[in-house]
C-alpha cells in the first residue's frame, strides 16, 4: 500500500530556455511545472493471513513524487507537451529510496484531440477506474493498472459532452526468434452532461504475455507488483467495466461494474495448466461528503464473485476522514477491512491467507 494523491500541479509555470521545440513550432518558449508532493503514513496491519501471524507496523513515504511538465512549442493550433514524474521515497533507505519512473511520455494536443507516447496513464484507469481510488493511503482491488509502457495514447476531444480514448501499450516482440506480439489494446468512451458522467472500456491481453509462450504473464506490472494481465491469481484474456458518477456541491458518489475474463488455461514458466475461466465480477460503490470547508469524509465498499470452482470472492470496504488546513496539506486517517472469503480467494490488495484482515493509517500530505 501506499500514499497515492493525484497531483495537481500549482498553476504558474517556470519560464524554461531549454532549447526544445518540434520542427516548425513556434517561437513561444518551452514552458516547465515542477510539481510533486511529499507523502508520509503510519500503518496497522491486524494480525492476518494465517493463524499465528503477528501484527504488522511501519512508516512508509512510498508514495513521494516530483515531477515536470509543460510544453515544448506550437505549431498551428497543435501544442506539444511533455512530462516526466518519478518516485521517490526519502524515508526508506538501501535500493527502494532510489528514484524511478512513474510517468514519463511525450506528446501533442489541439483541435483535433490529444496524443501521448511512452509511460502515461492508461485511459481505462483515467476513465473509470480513478474516481474509485482517491483514498490516500489504500487502493481499493479494482486499482491494477495505472501506468503503461511502451504505449501509445490517442484521446478525441469532447463533443456533445461525449470523447473517446483508444491506447496500445507492451508494443514489442518477445527478444527470442520466432517471438510473439505482446501489445494490448484499451478502448473507453465518457459522456458527461451536469452533474452526471458515465464511461465504460475494455482491455483486451496479448496471448503471449512474455512474447513466446501461450498464456503467459508480462513483463510490466500492476500496483501490486503482479503481471498486469493477472487478476486474483487467474491469467486475464480481457477485462470490462462501466461506472456511473454524480458530483454536486459537497456529495459524490461512484457504482462501478468490473468483469475480468480469465483465459481457459495459465502457463507458470514451466507448464501450462487448465483454470477456472468463467468471469470474475466486482460491483463497487463509493460516496464522499464535505461536512465542513476543511473536512472530508470517504466510504467505499465493493463486493466480488465467480462462479465454478474454487470461485473468487470476497468483500472489500474503506473509511476515510481527512483534514486540509491550506490547499497544499493535508491530515488522514483510514481504515479498511476484507474479509475472509476475499484472503482465501487471493483478491488484488489483501493478504492471502485464511483470515480476515483490518488495516489502519495515520498521515499527511504536502504538494507542491
Amino acid at each position: 500500500m501506499n500514499v497515492k494523491n493525484v497531483f495537481k500541479p500549482k498553476a504558474a509555470a517556470l519560464a524554461a530556455a531549454m532549447g526544445l521545440a518540434f520542427a516548425g513550432a513556434a517561437h513561444a518558449a518551452p514552458t516547465a511545472t515542477i510539481f510533486g508532493g511529499l507523502g508520509i503514513a503510519g500503518y496497522y496491519n491486524s494480525p492476518t493471513a494465517n493463524p499465528g501471524d503477528s501484527s504488522a507496523y511501519d512508516i512508509s513515504s512510498d508514495g513521494s513524487r516530483i515531477g515536470i511538465k509543460g510544453d515544448l512549442g506550437k505549431s498551428g493550433d497543435t501544442t506539444f507537451i511533455y512530462e516526466y514524474m518519478m518516485n521517490v521515497n526519502p524515508v526508506k533507505s538501501g535500493s527502494g529510496s532510489s528514484p524511478t519512473t512513474y510517468t514519463a511520455f511525450l506528446g501533442a494536443k489541439g483541435d483535433w484531440g490529444t496524443f501521448m507516447a511512452g509511460r502515461p496513464f492508461t485511459p481505462f484507469y483515467t476513465d473509470i477506474v480513478s474516481v474509485f481510488n482517491p483514498f490516500w493511503w489504500f487502493y481499493t482491488t479494482n486499482v491494477d493498472i495505472k501506468q503503461m509502457d511502451k504505449a501509445i495514447v490517442y484521446t478525441t476531444p469532447t463533443m456533445g459532452g461525449f470523447n473517446m480514448s483508444v491506447s496500445l501499450s507492451n508494443m514489442s516482440k518477445g527478444s527470442a526468434s520466432g517471438s510473439k506480439d505482446e501489445t494490448n489494446f484499451t478502448l473507453t468512451g465518457t459522456y458527461t452532461t451536469g452533474p452526471f458522467s458515465f464511461a465504460a472500456g475494455y482491455v483486451g491481453f496479448s496471448k503471449y504475455g512474455d512474447g513466446v509462450n501461450e498464456y503467459s504473464a508480462s513483463s510490466s506490472t500492476t500496483v501490486w507488483g503482479t503481471p498486469i494481465n493477472e487478476y486474483a491469481g487467474e491469467r486475464l484474456k480481457s477485462k470490462v467495466a462501466a461506472r456511473g458518477s454524480y458530483n454536486e456541491g459537497p456529495l459524490s458518489v461512484n457504482l462501478g461494474l468490473f468483469s475480468y475474463k480469465p483465459t481457459s488455461m495459465i502457463y507458470n514458466g514451466t507448464t501450462t495448466t487448465a483454470q477456472n475461466d468463467n468471469a470474475i465480477n466486482t460491483v463497487n460503490l463509493w460516496a464522499s461528503y464535505m461536512v465542513a470547508p476543511k473536512w472530508t469524509l470517504m466510504g467505499e465498499f465493493s463486493s466480488t464473485s465467480q462462479s465454478g470452482s474454487n470461485p473468487k470472492k470476497g468483500t472489500f470496504t474503506t473509511f476515510s476522514v481527512a483534514y486540509a488546513p491550506v490547499d497544499a496539506v493535508a491530515l488522514f486517517a483510514e481504515y479498511q477491512y476484507y474479509s475472509k472469503d476475499a484472503a482465501v480467494s487471493g483478491l488484488d490488495g489483501v493478504n492471502s491467507g485464511t483470515r480476515a484482515n483490518g488495516q489502519f493509517a495515520v498521515g499527511g500530505y504536502y504538494s507542491f
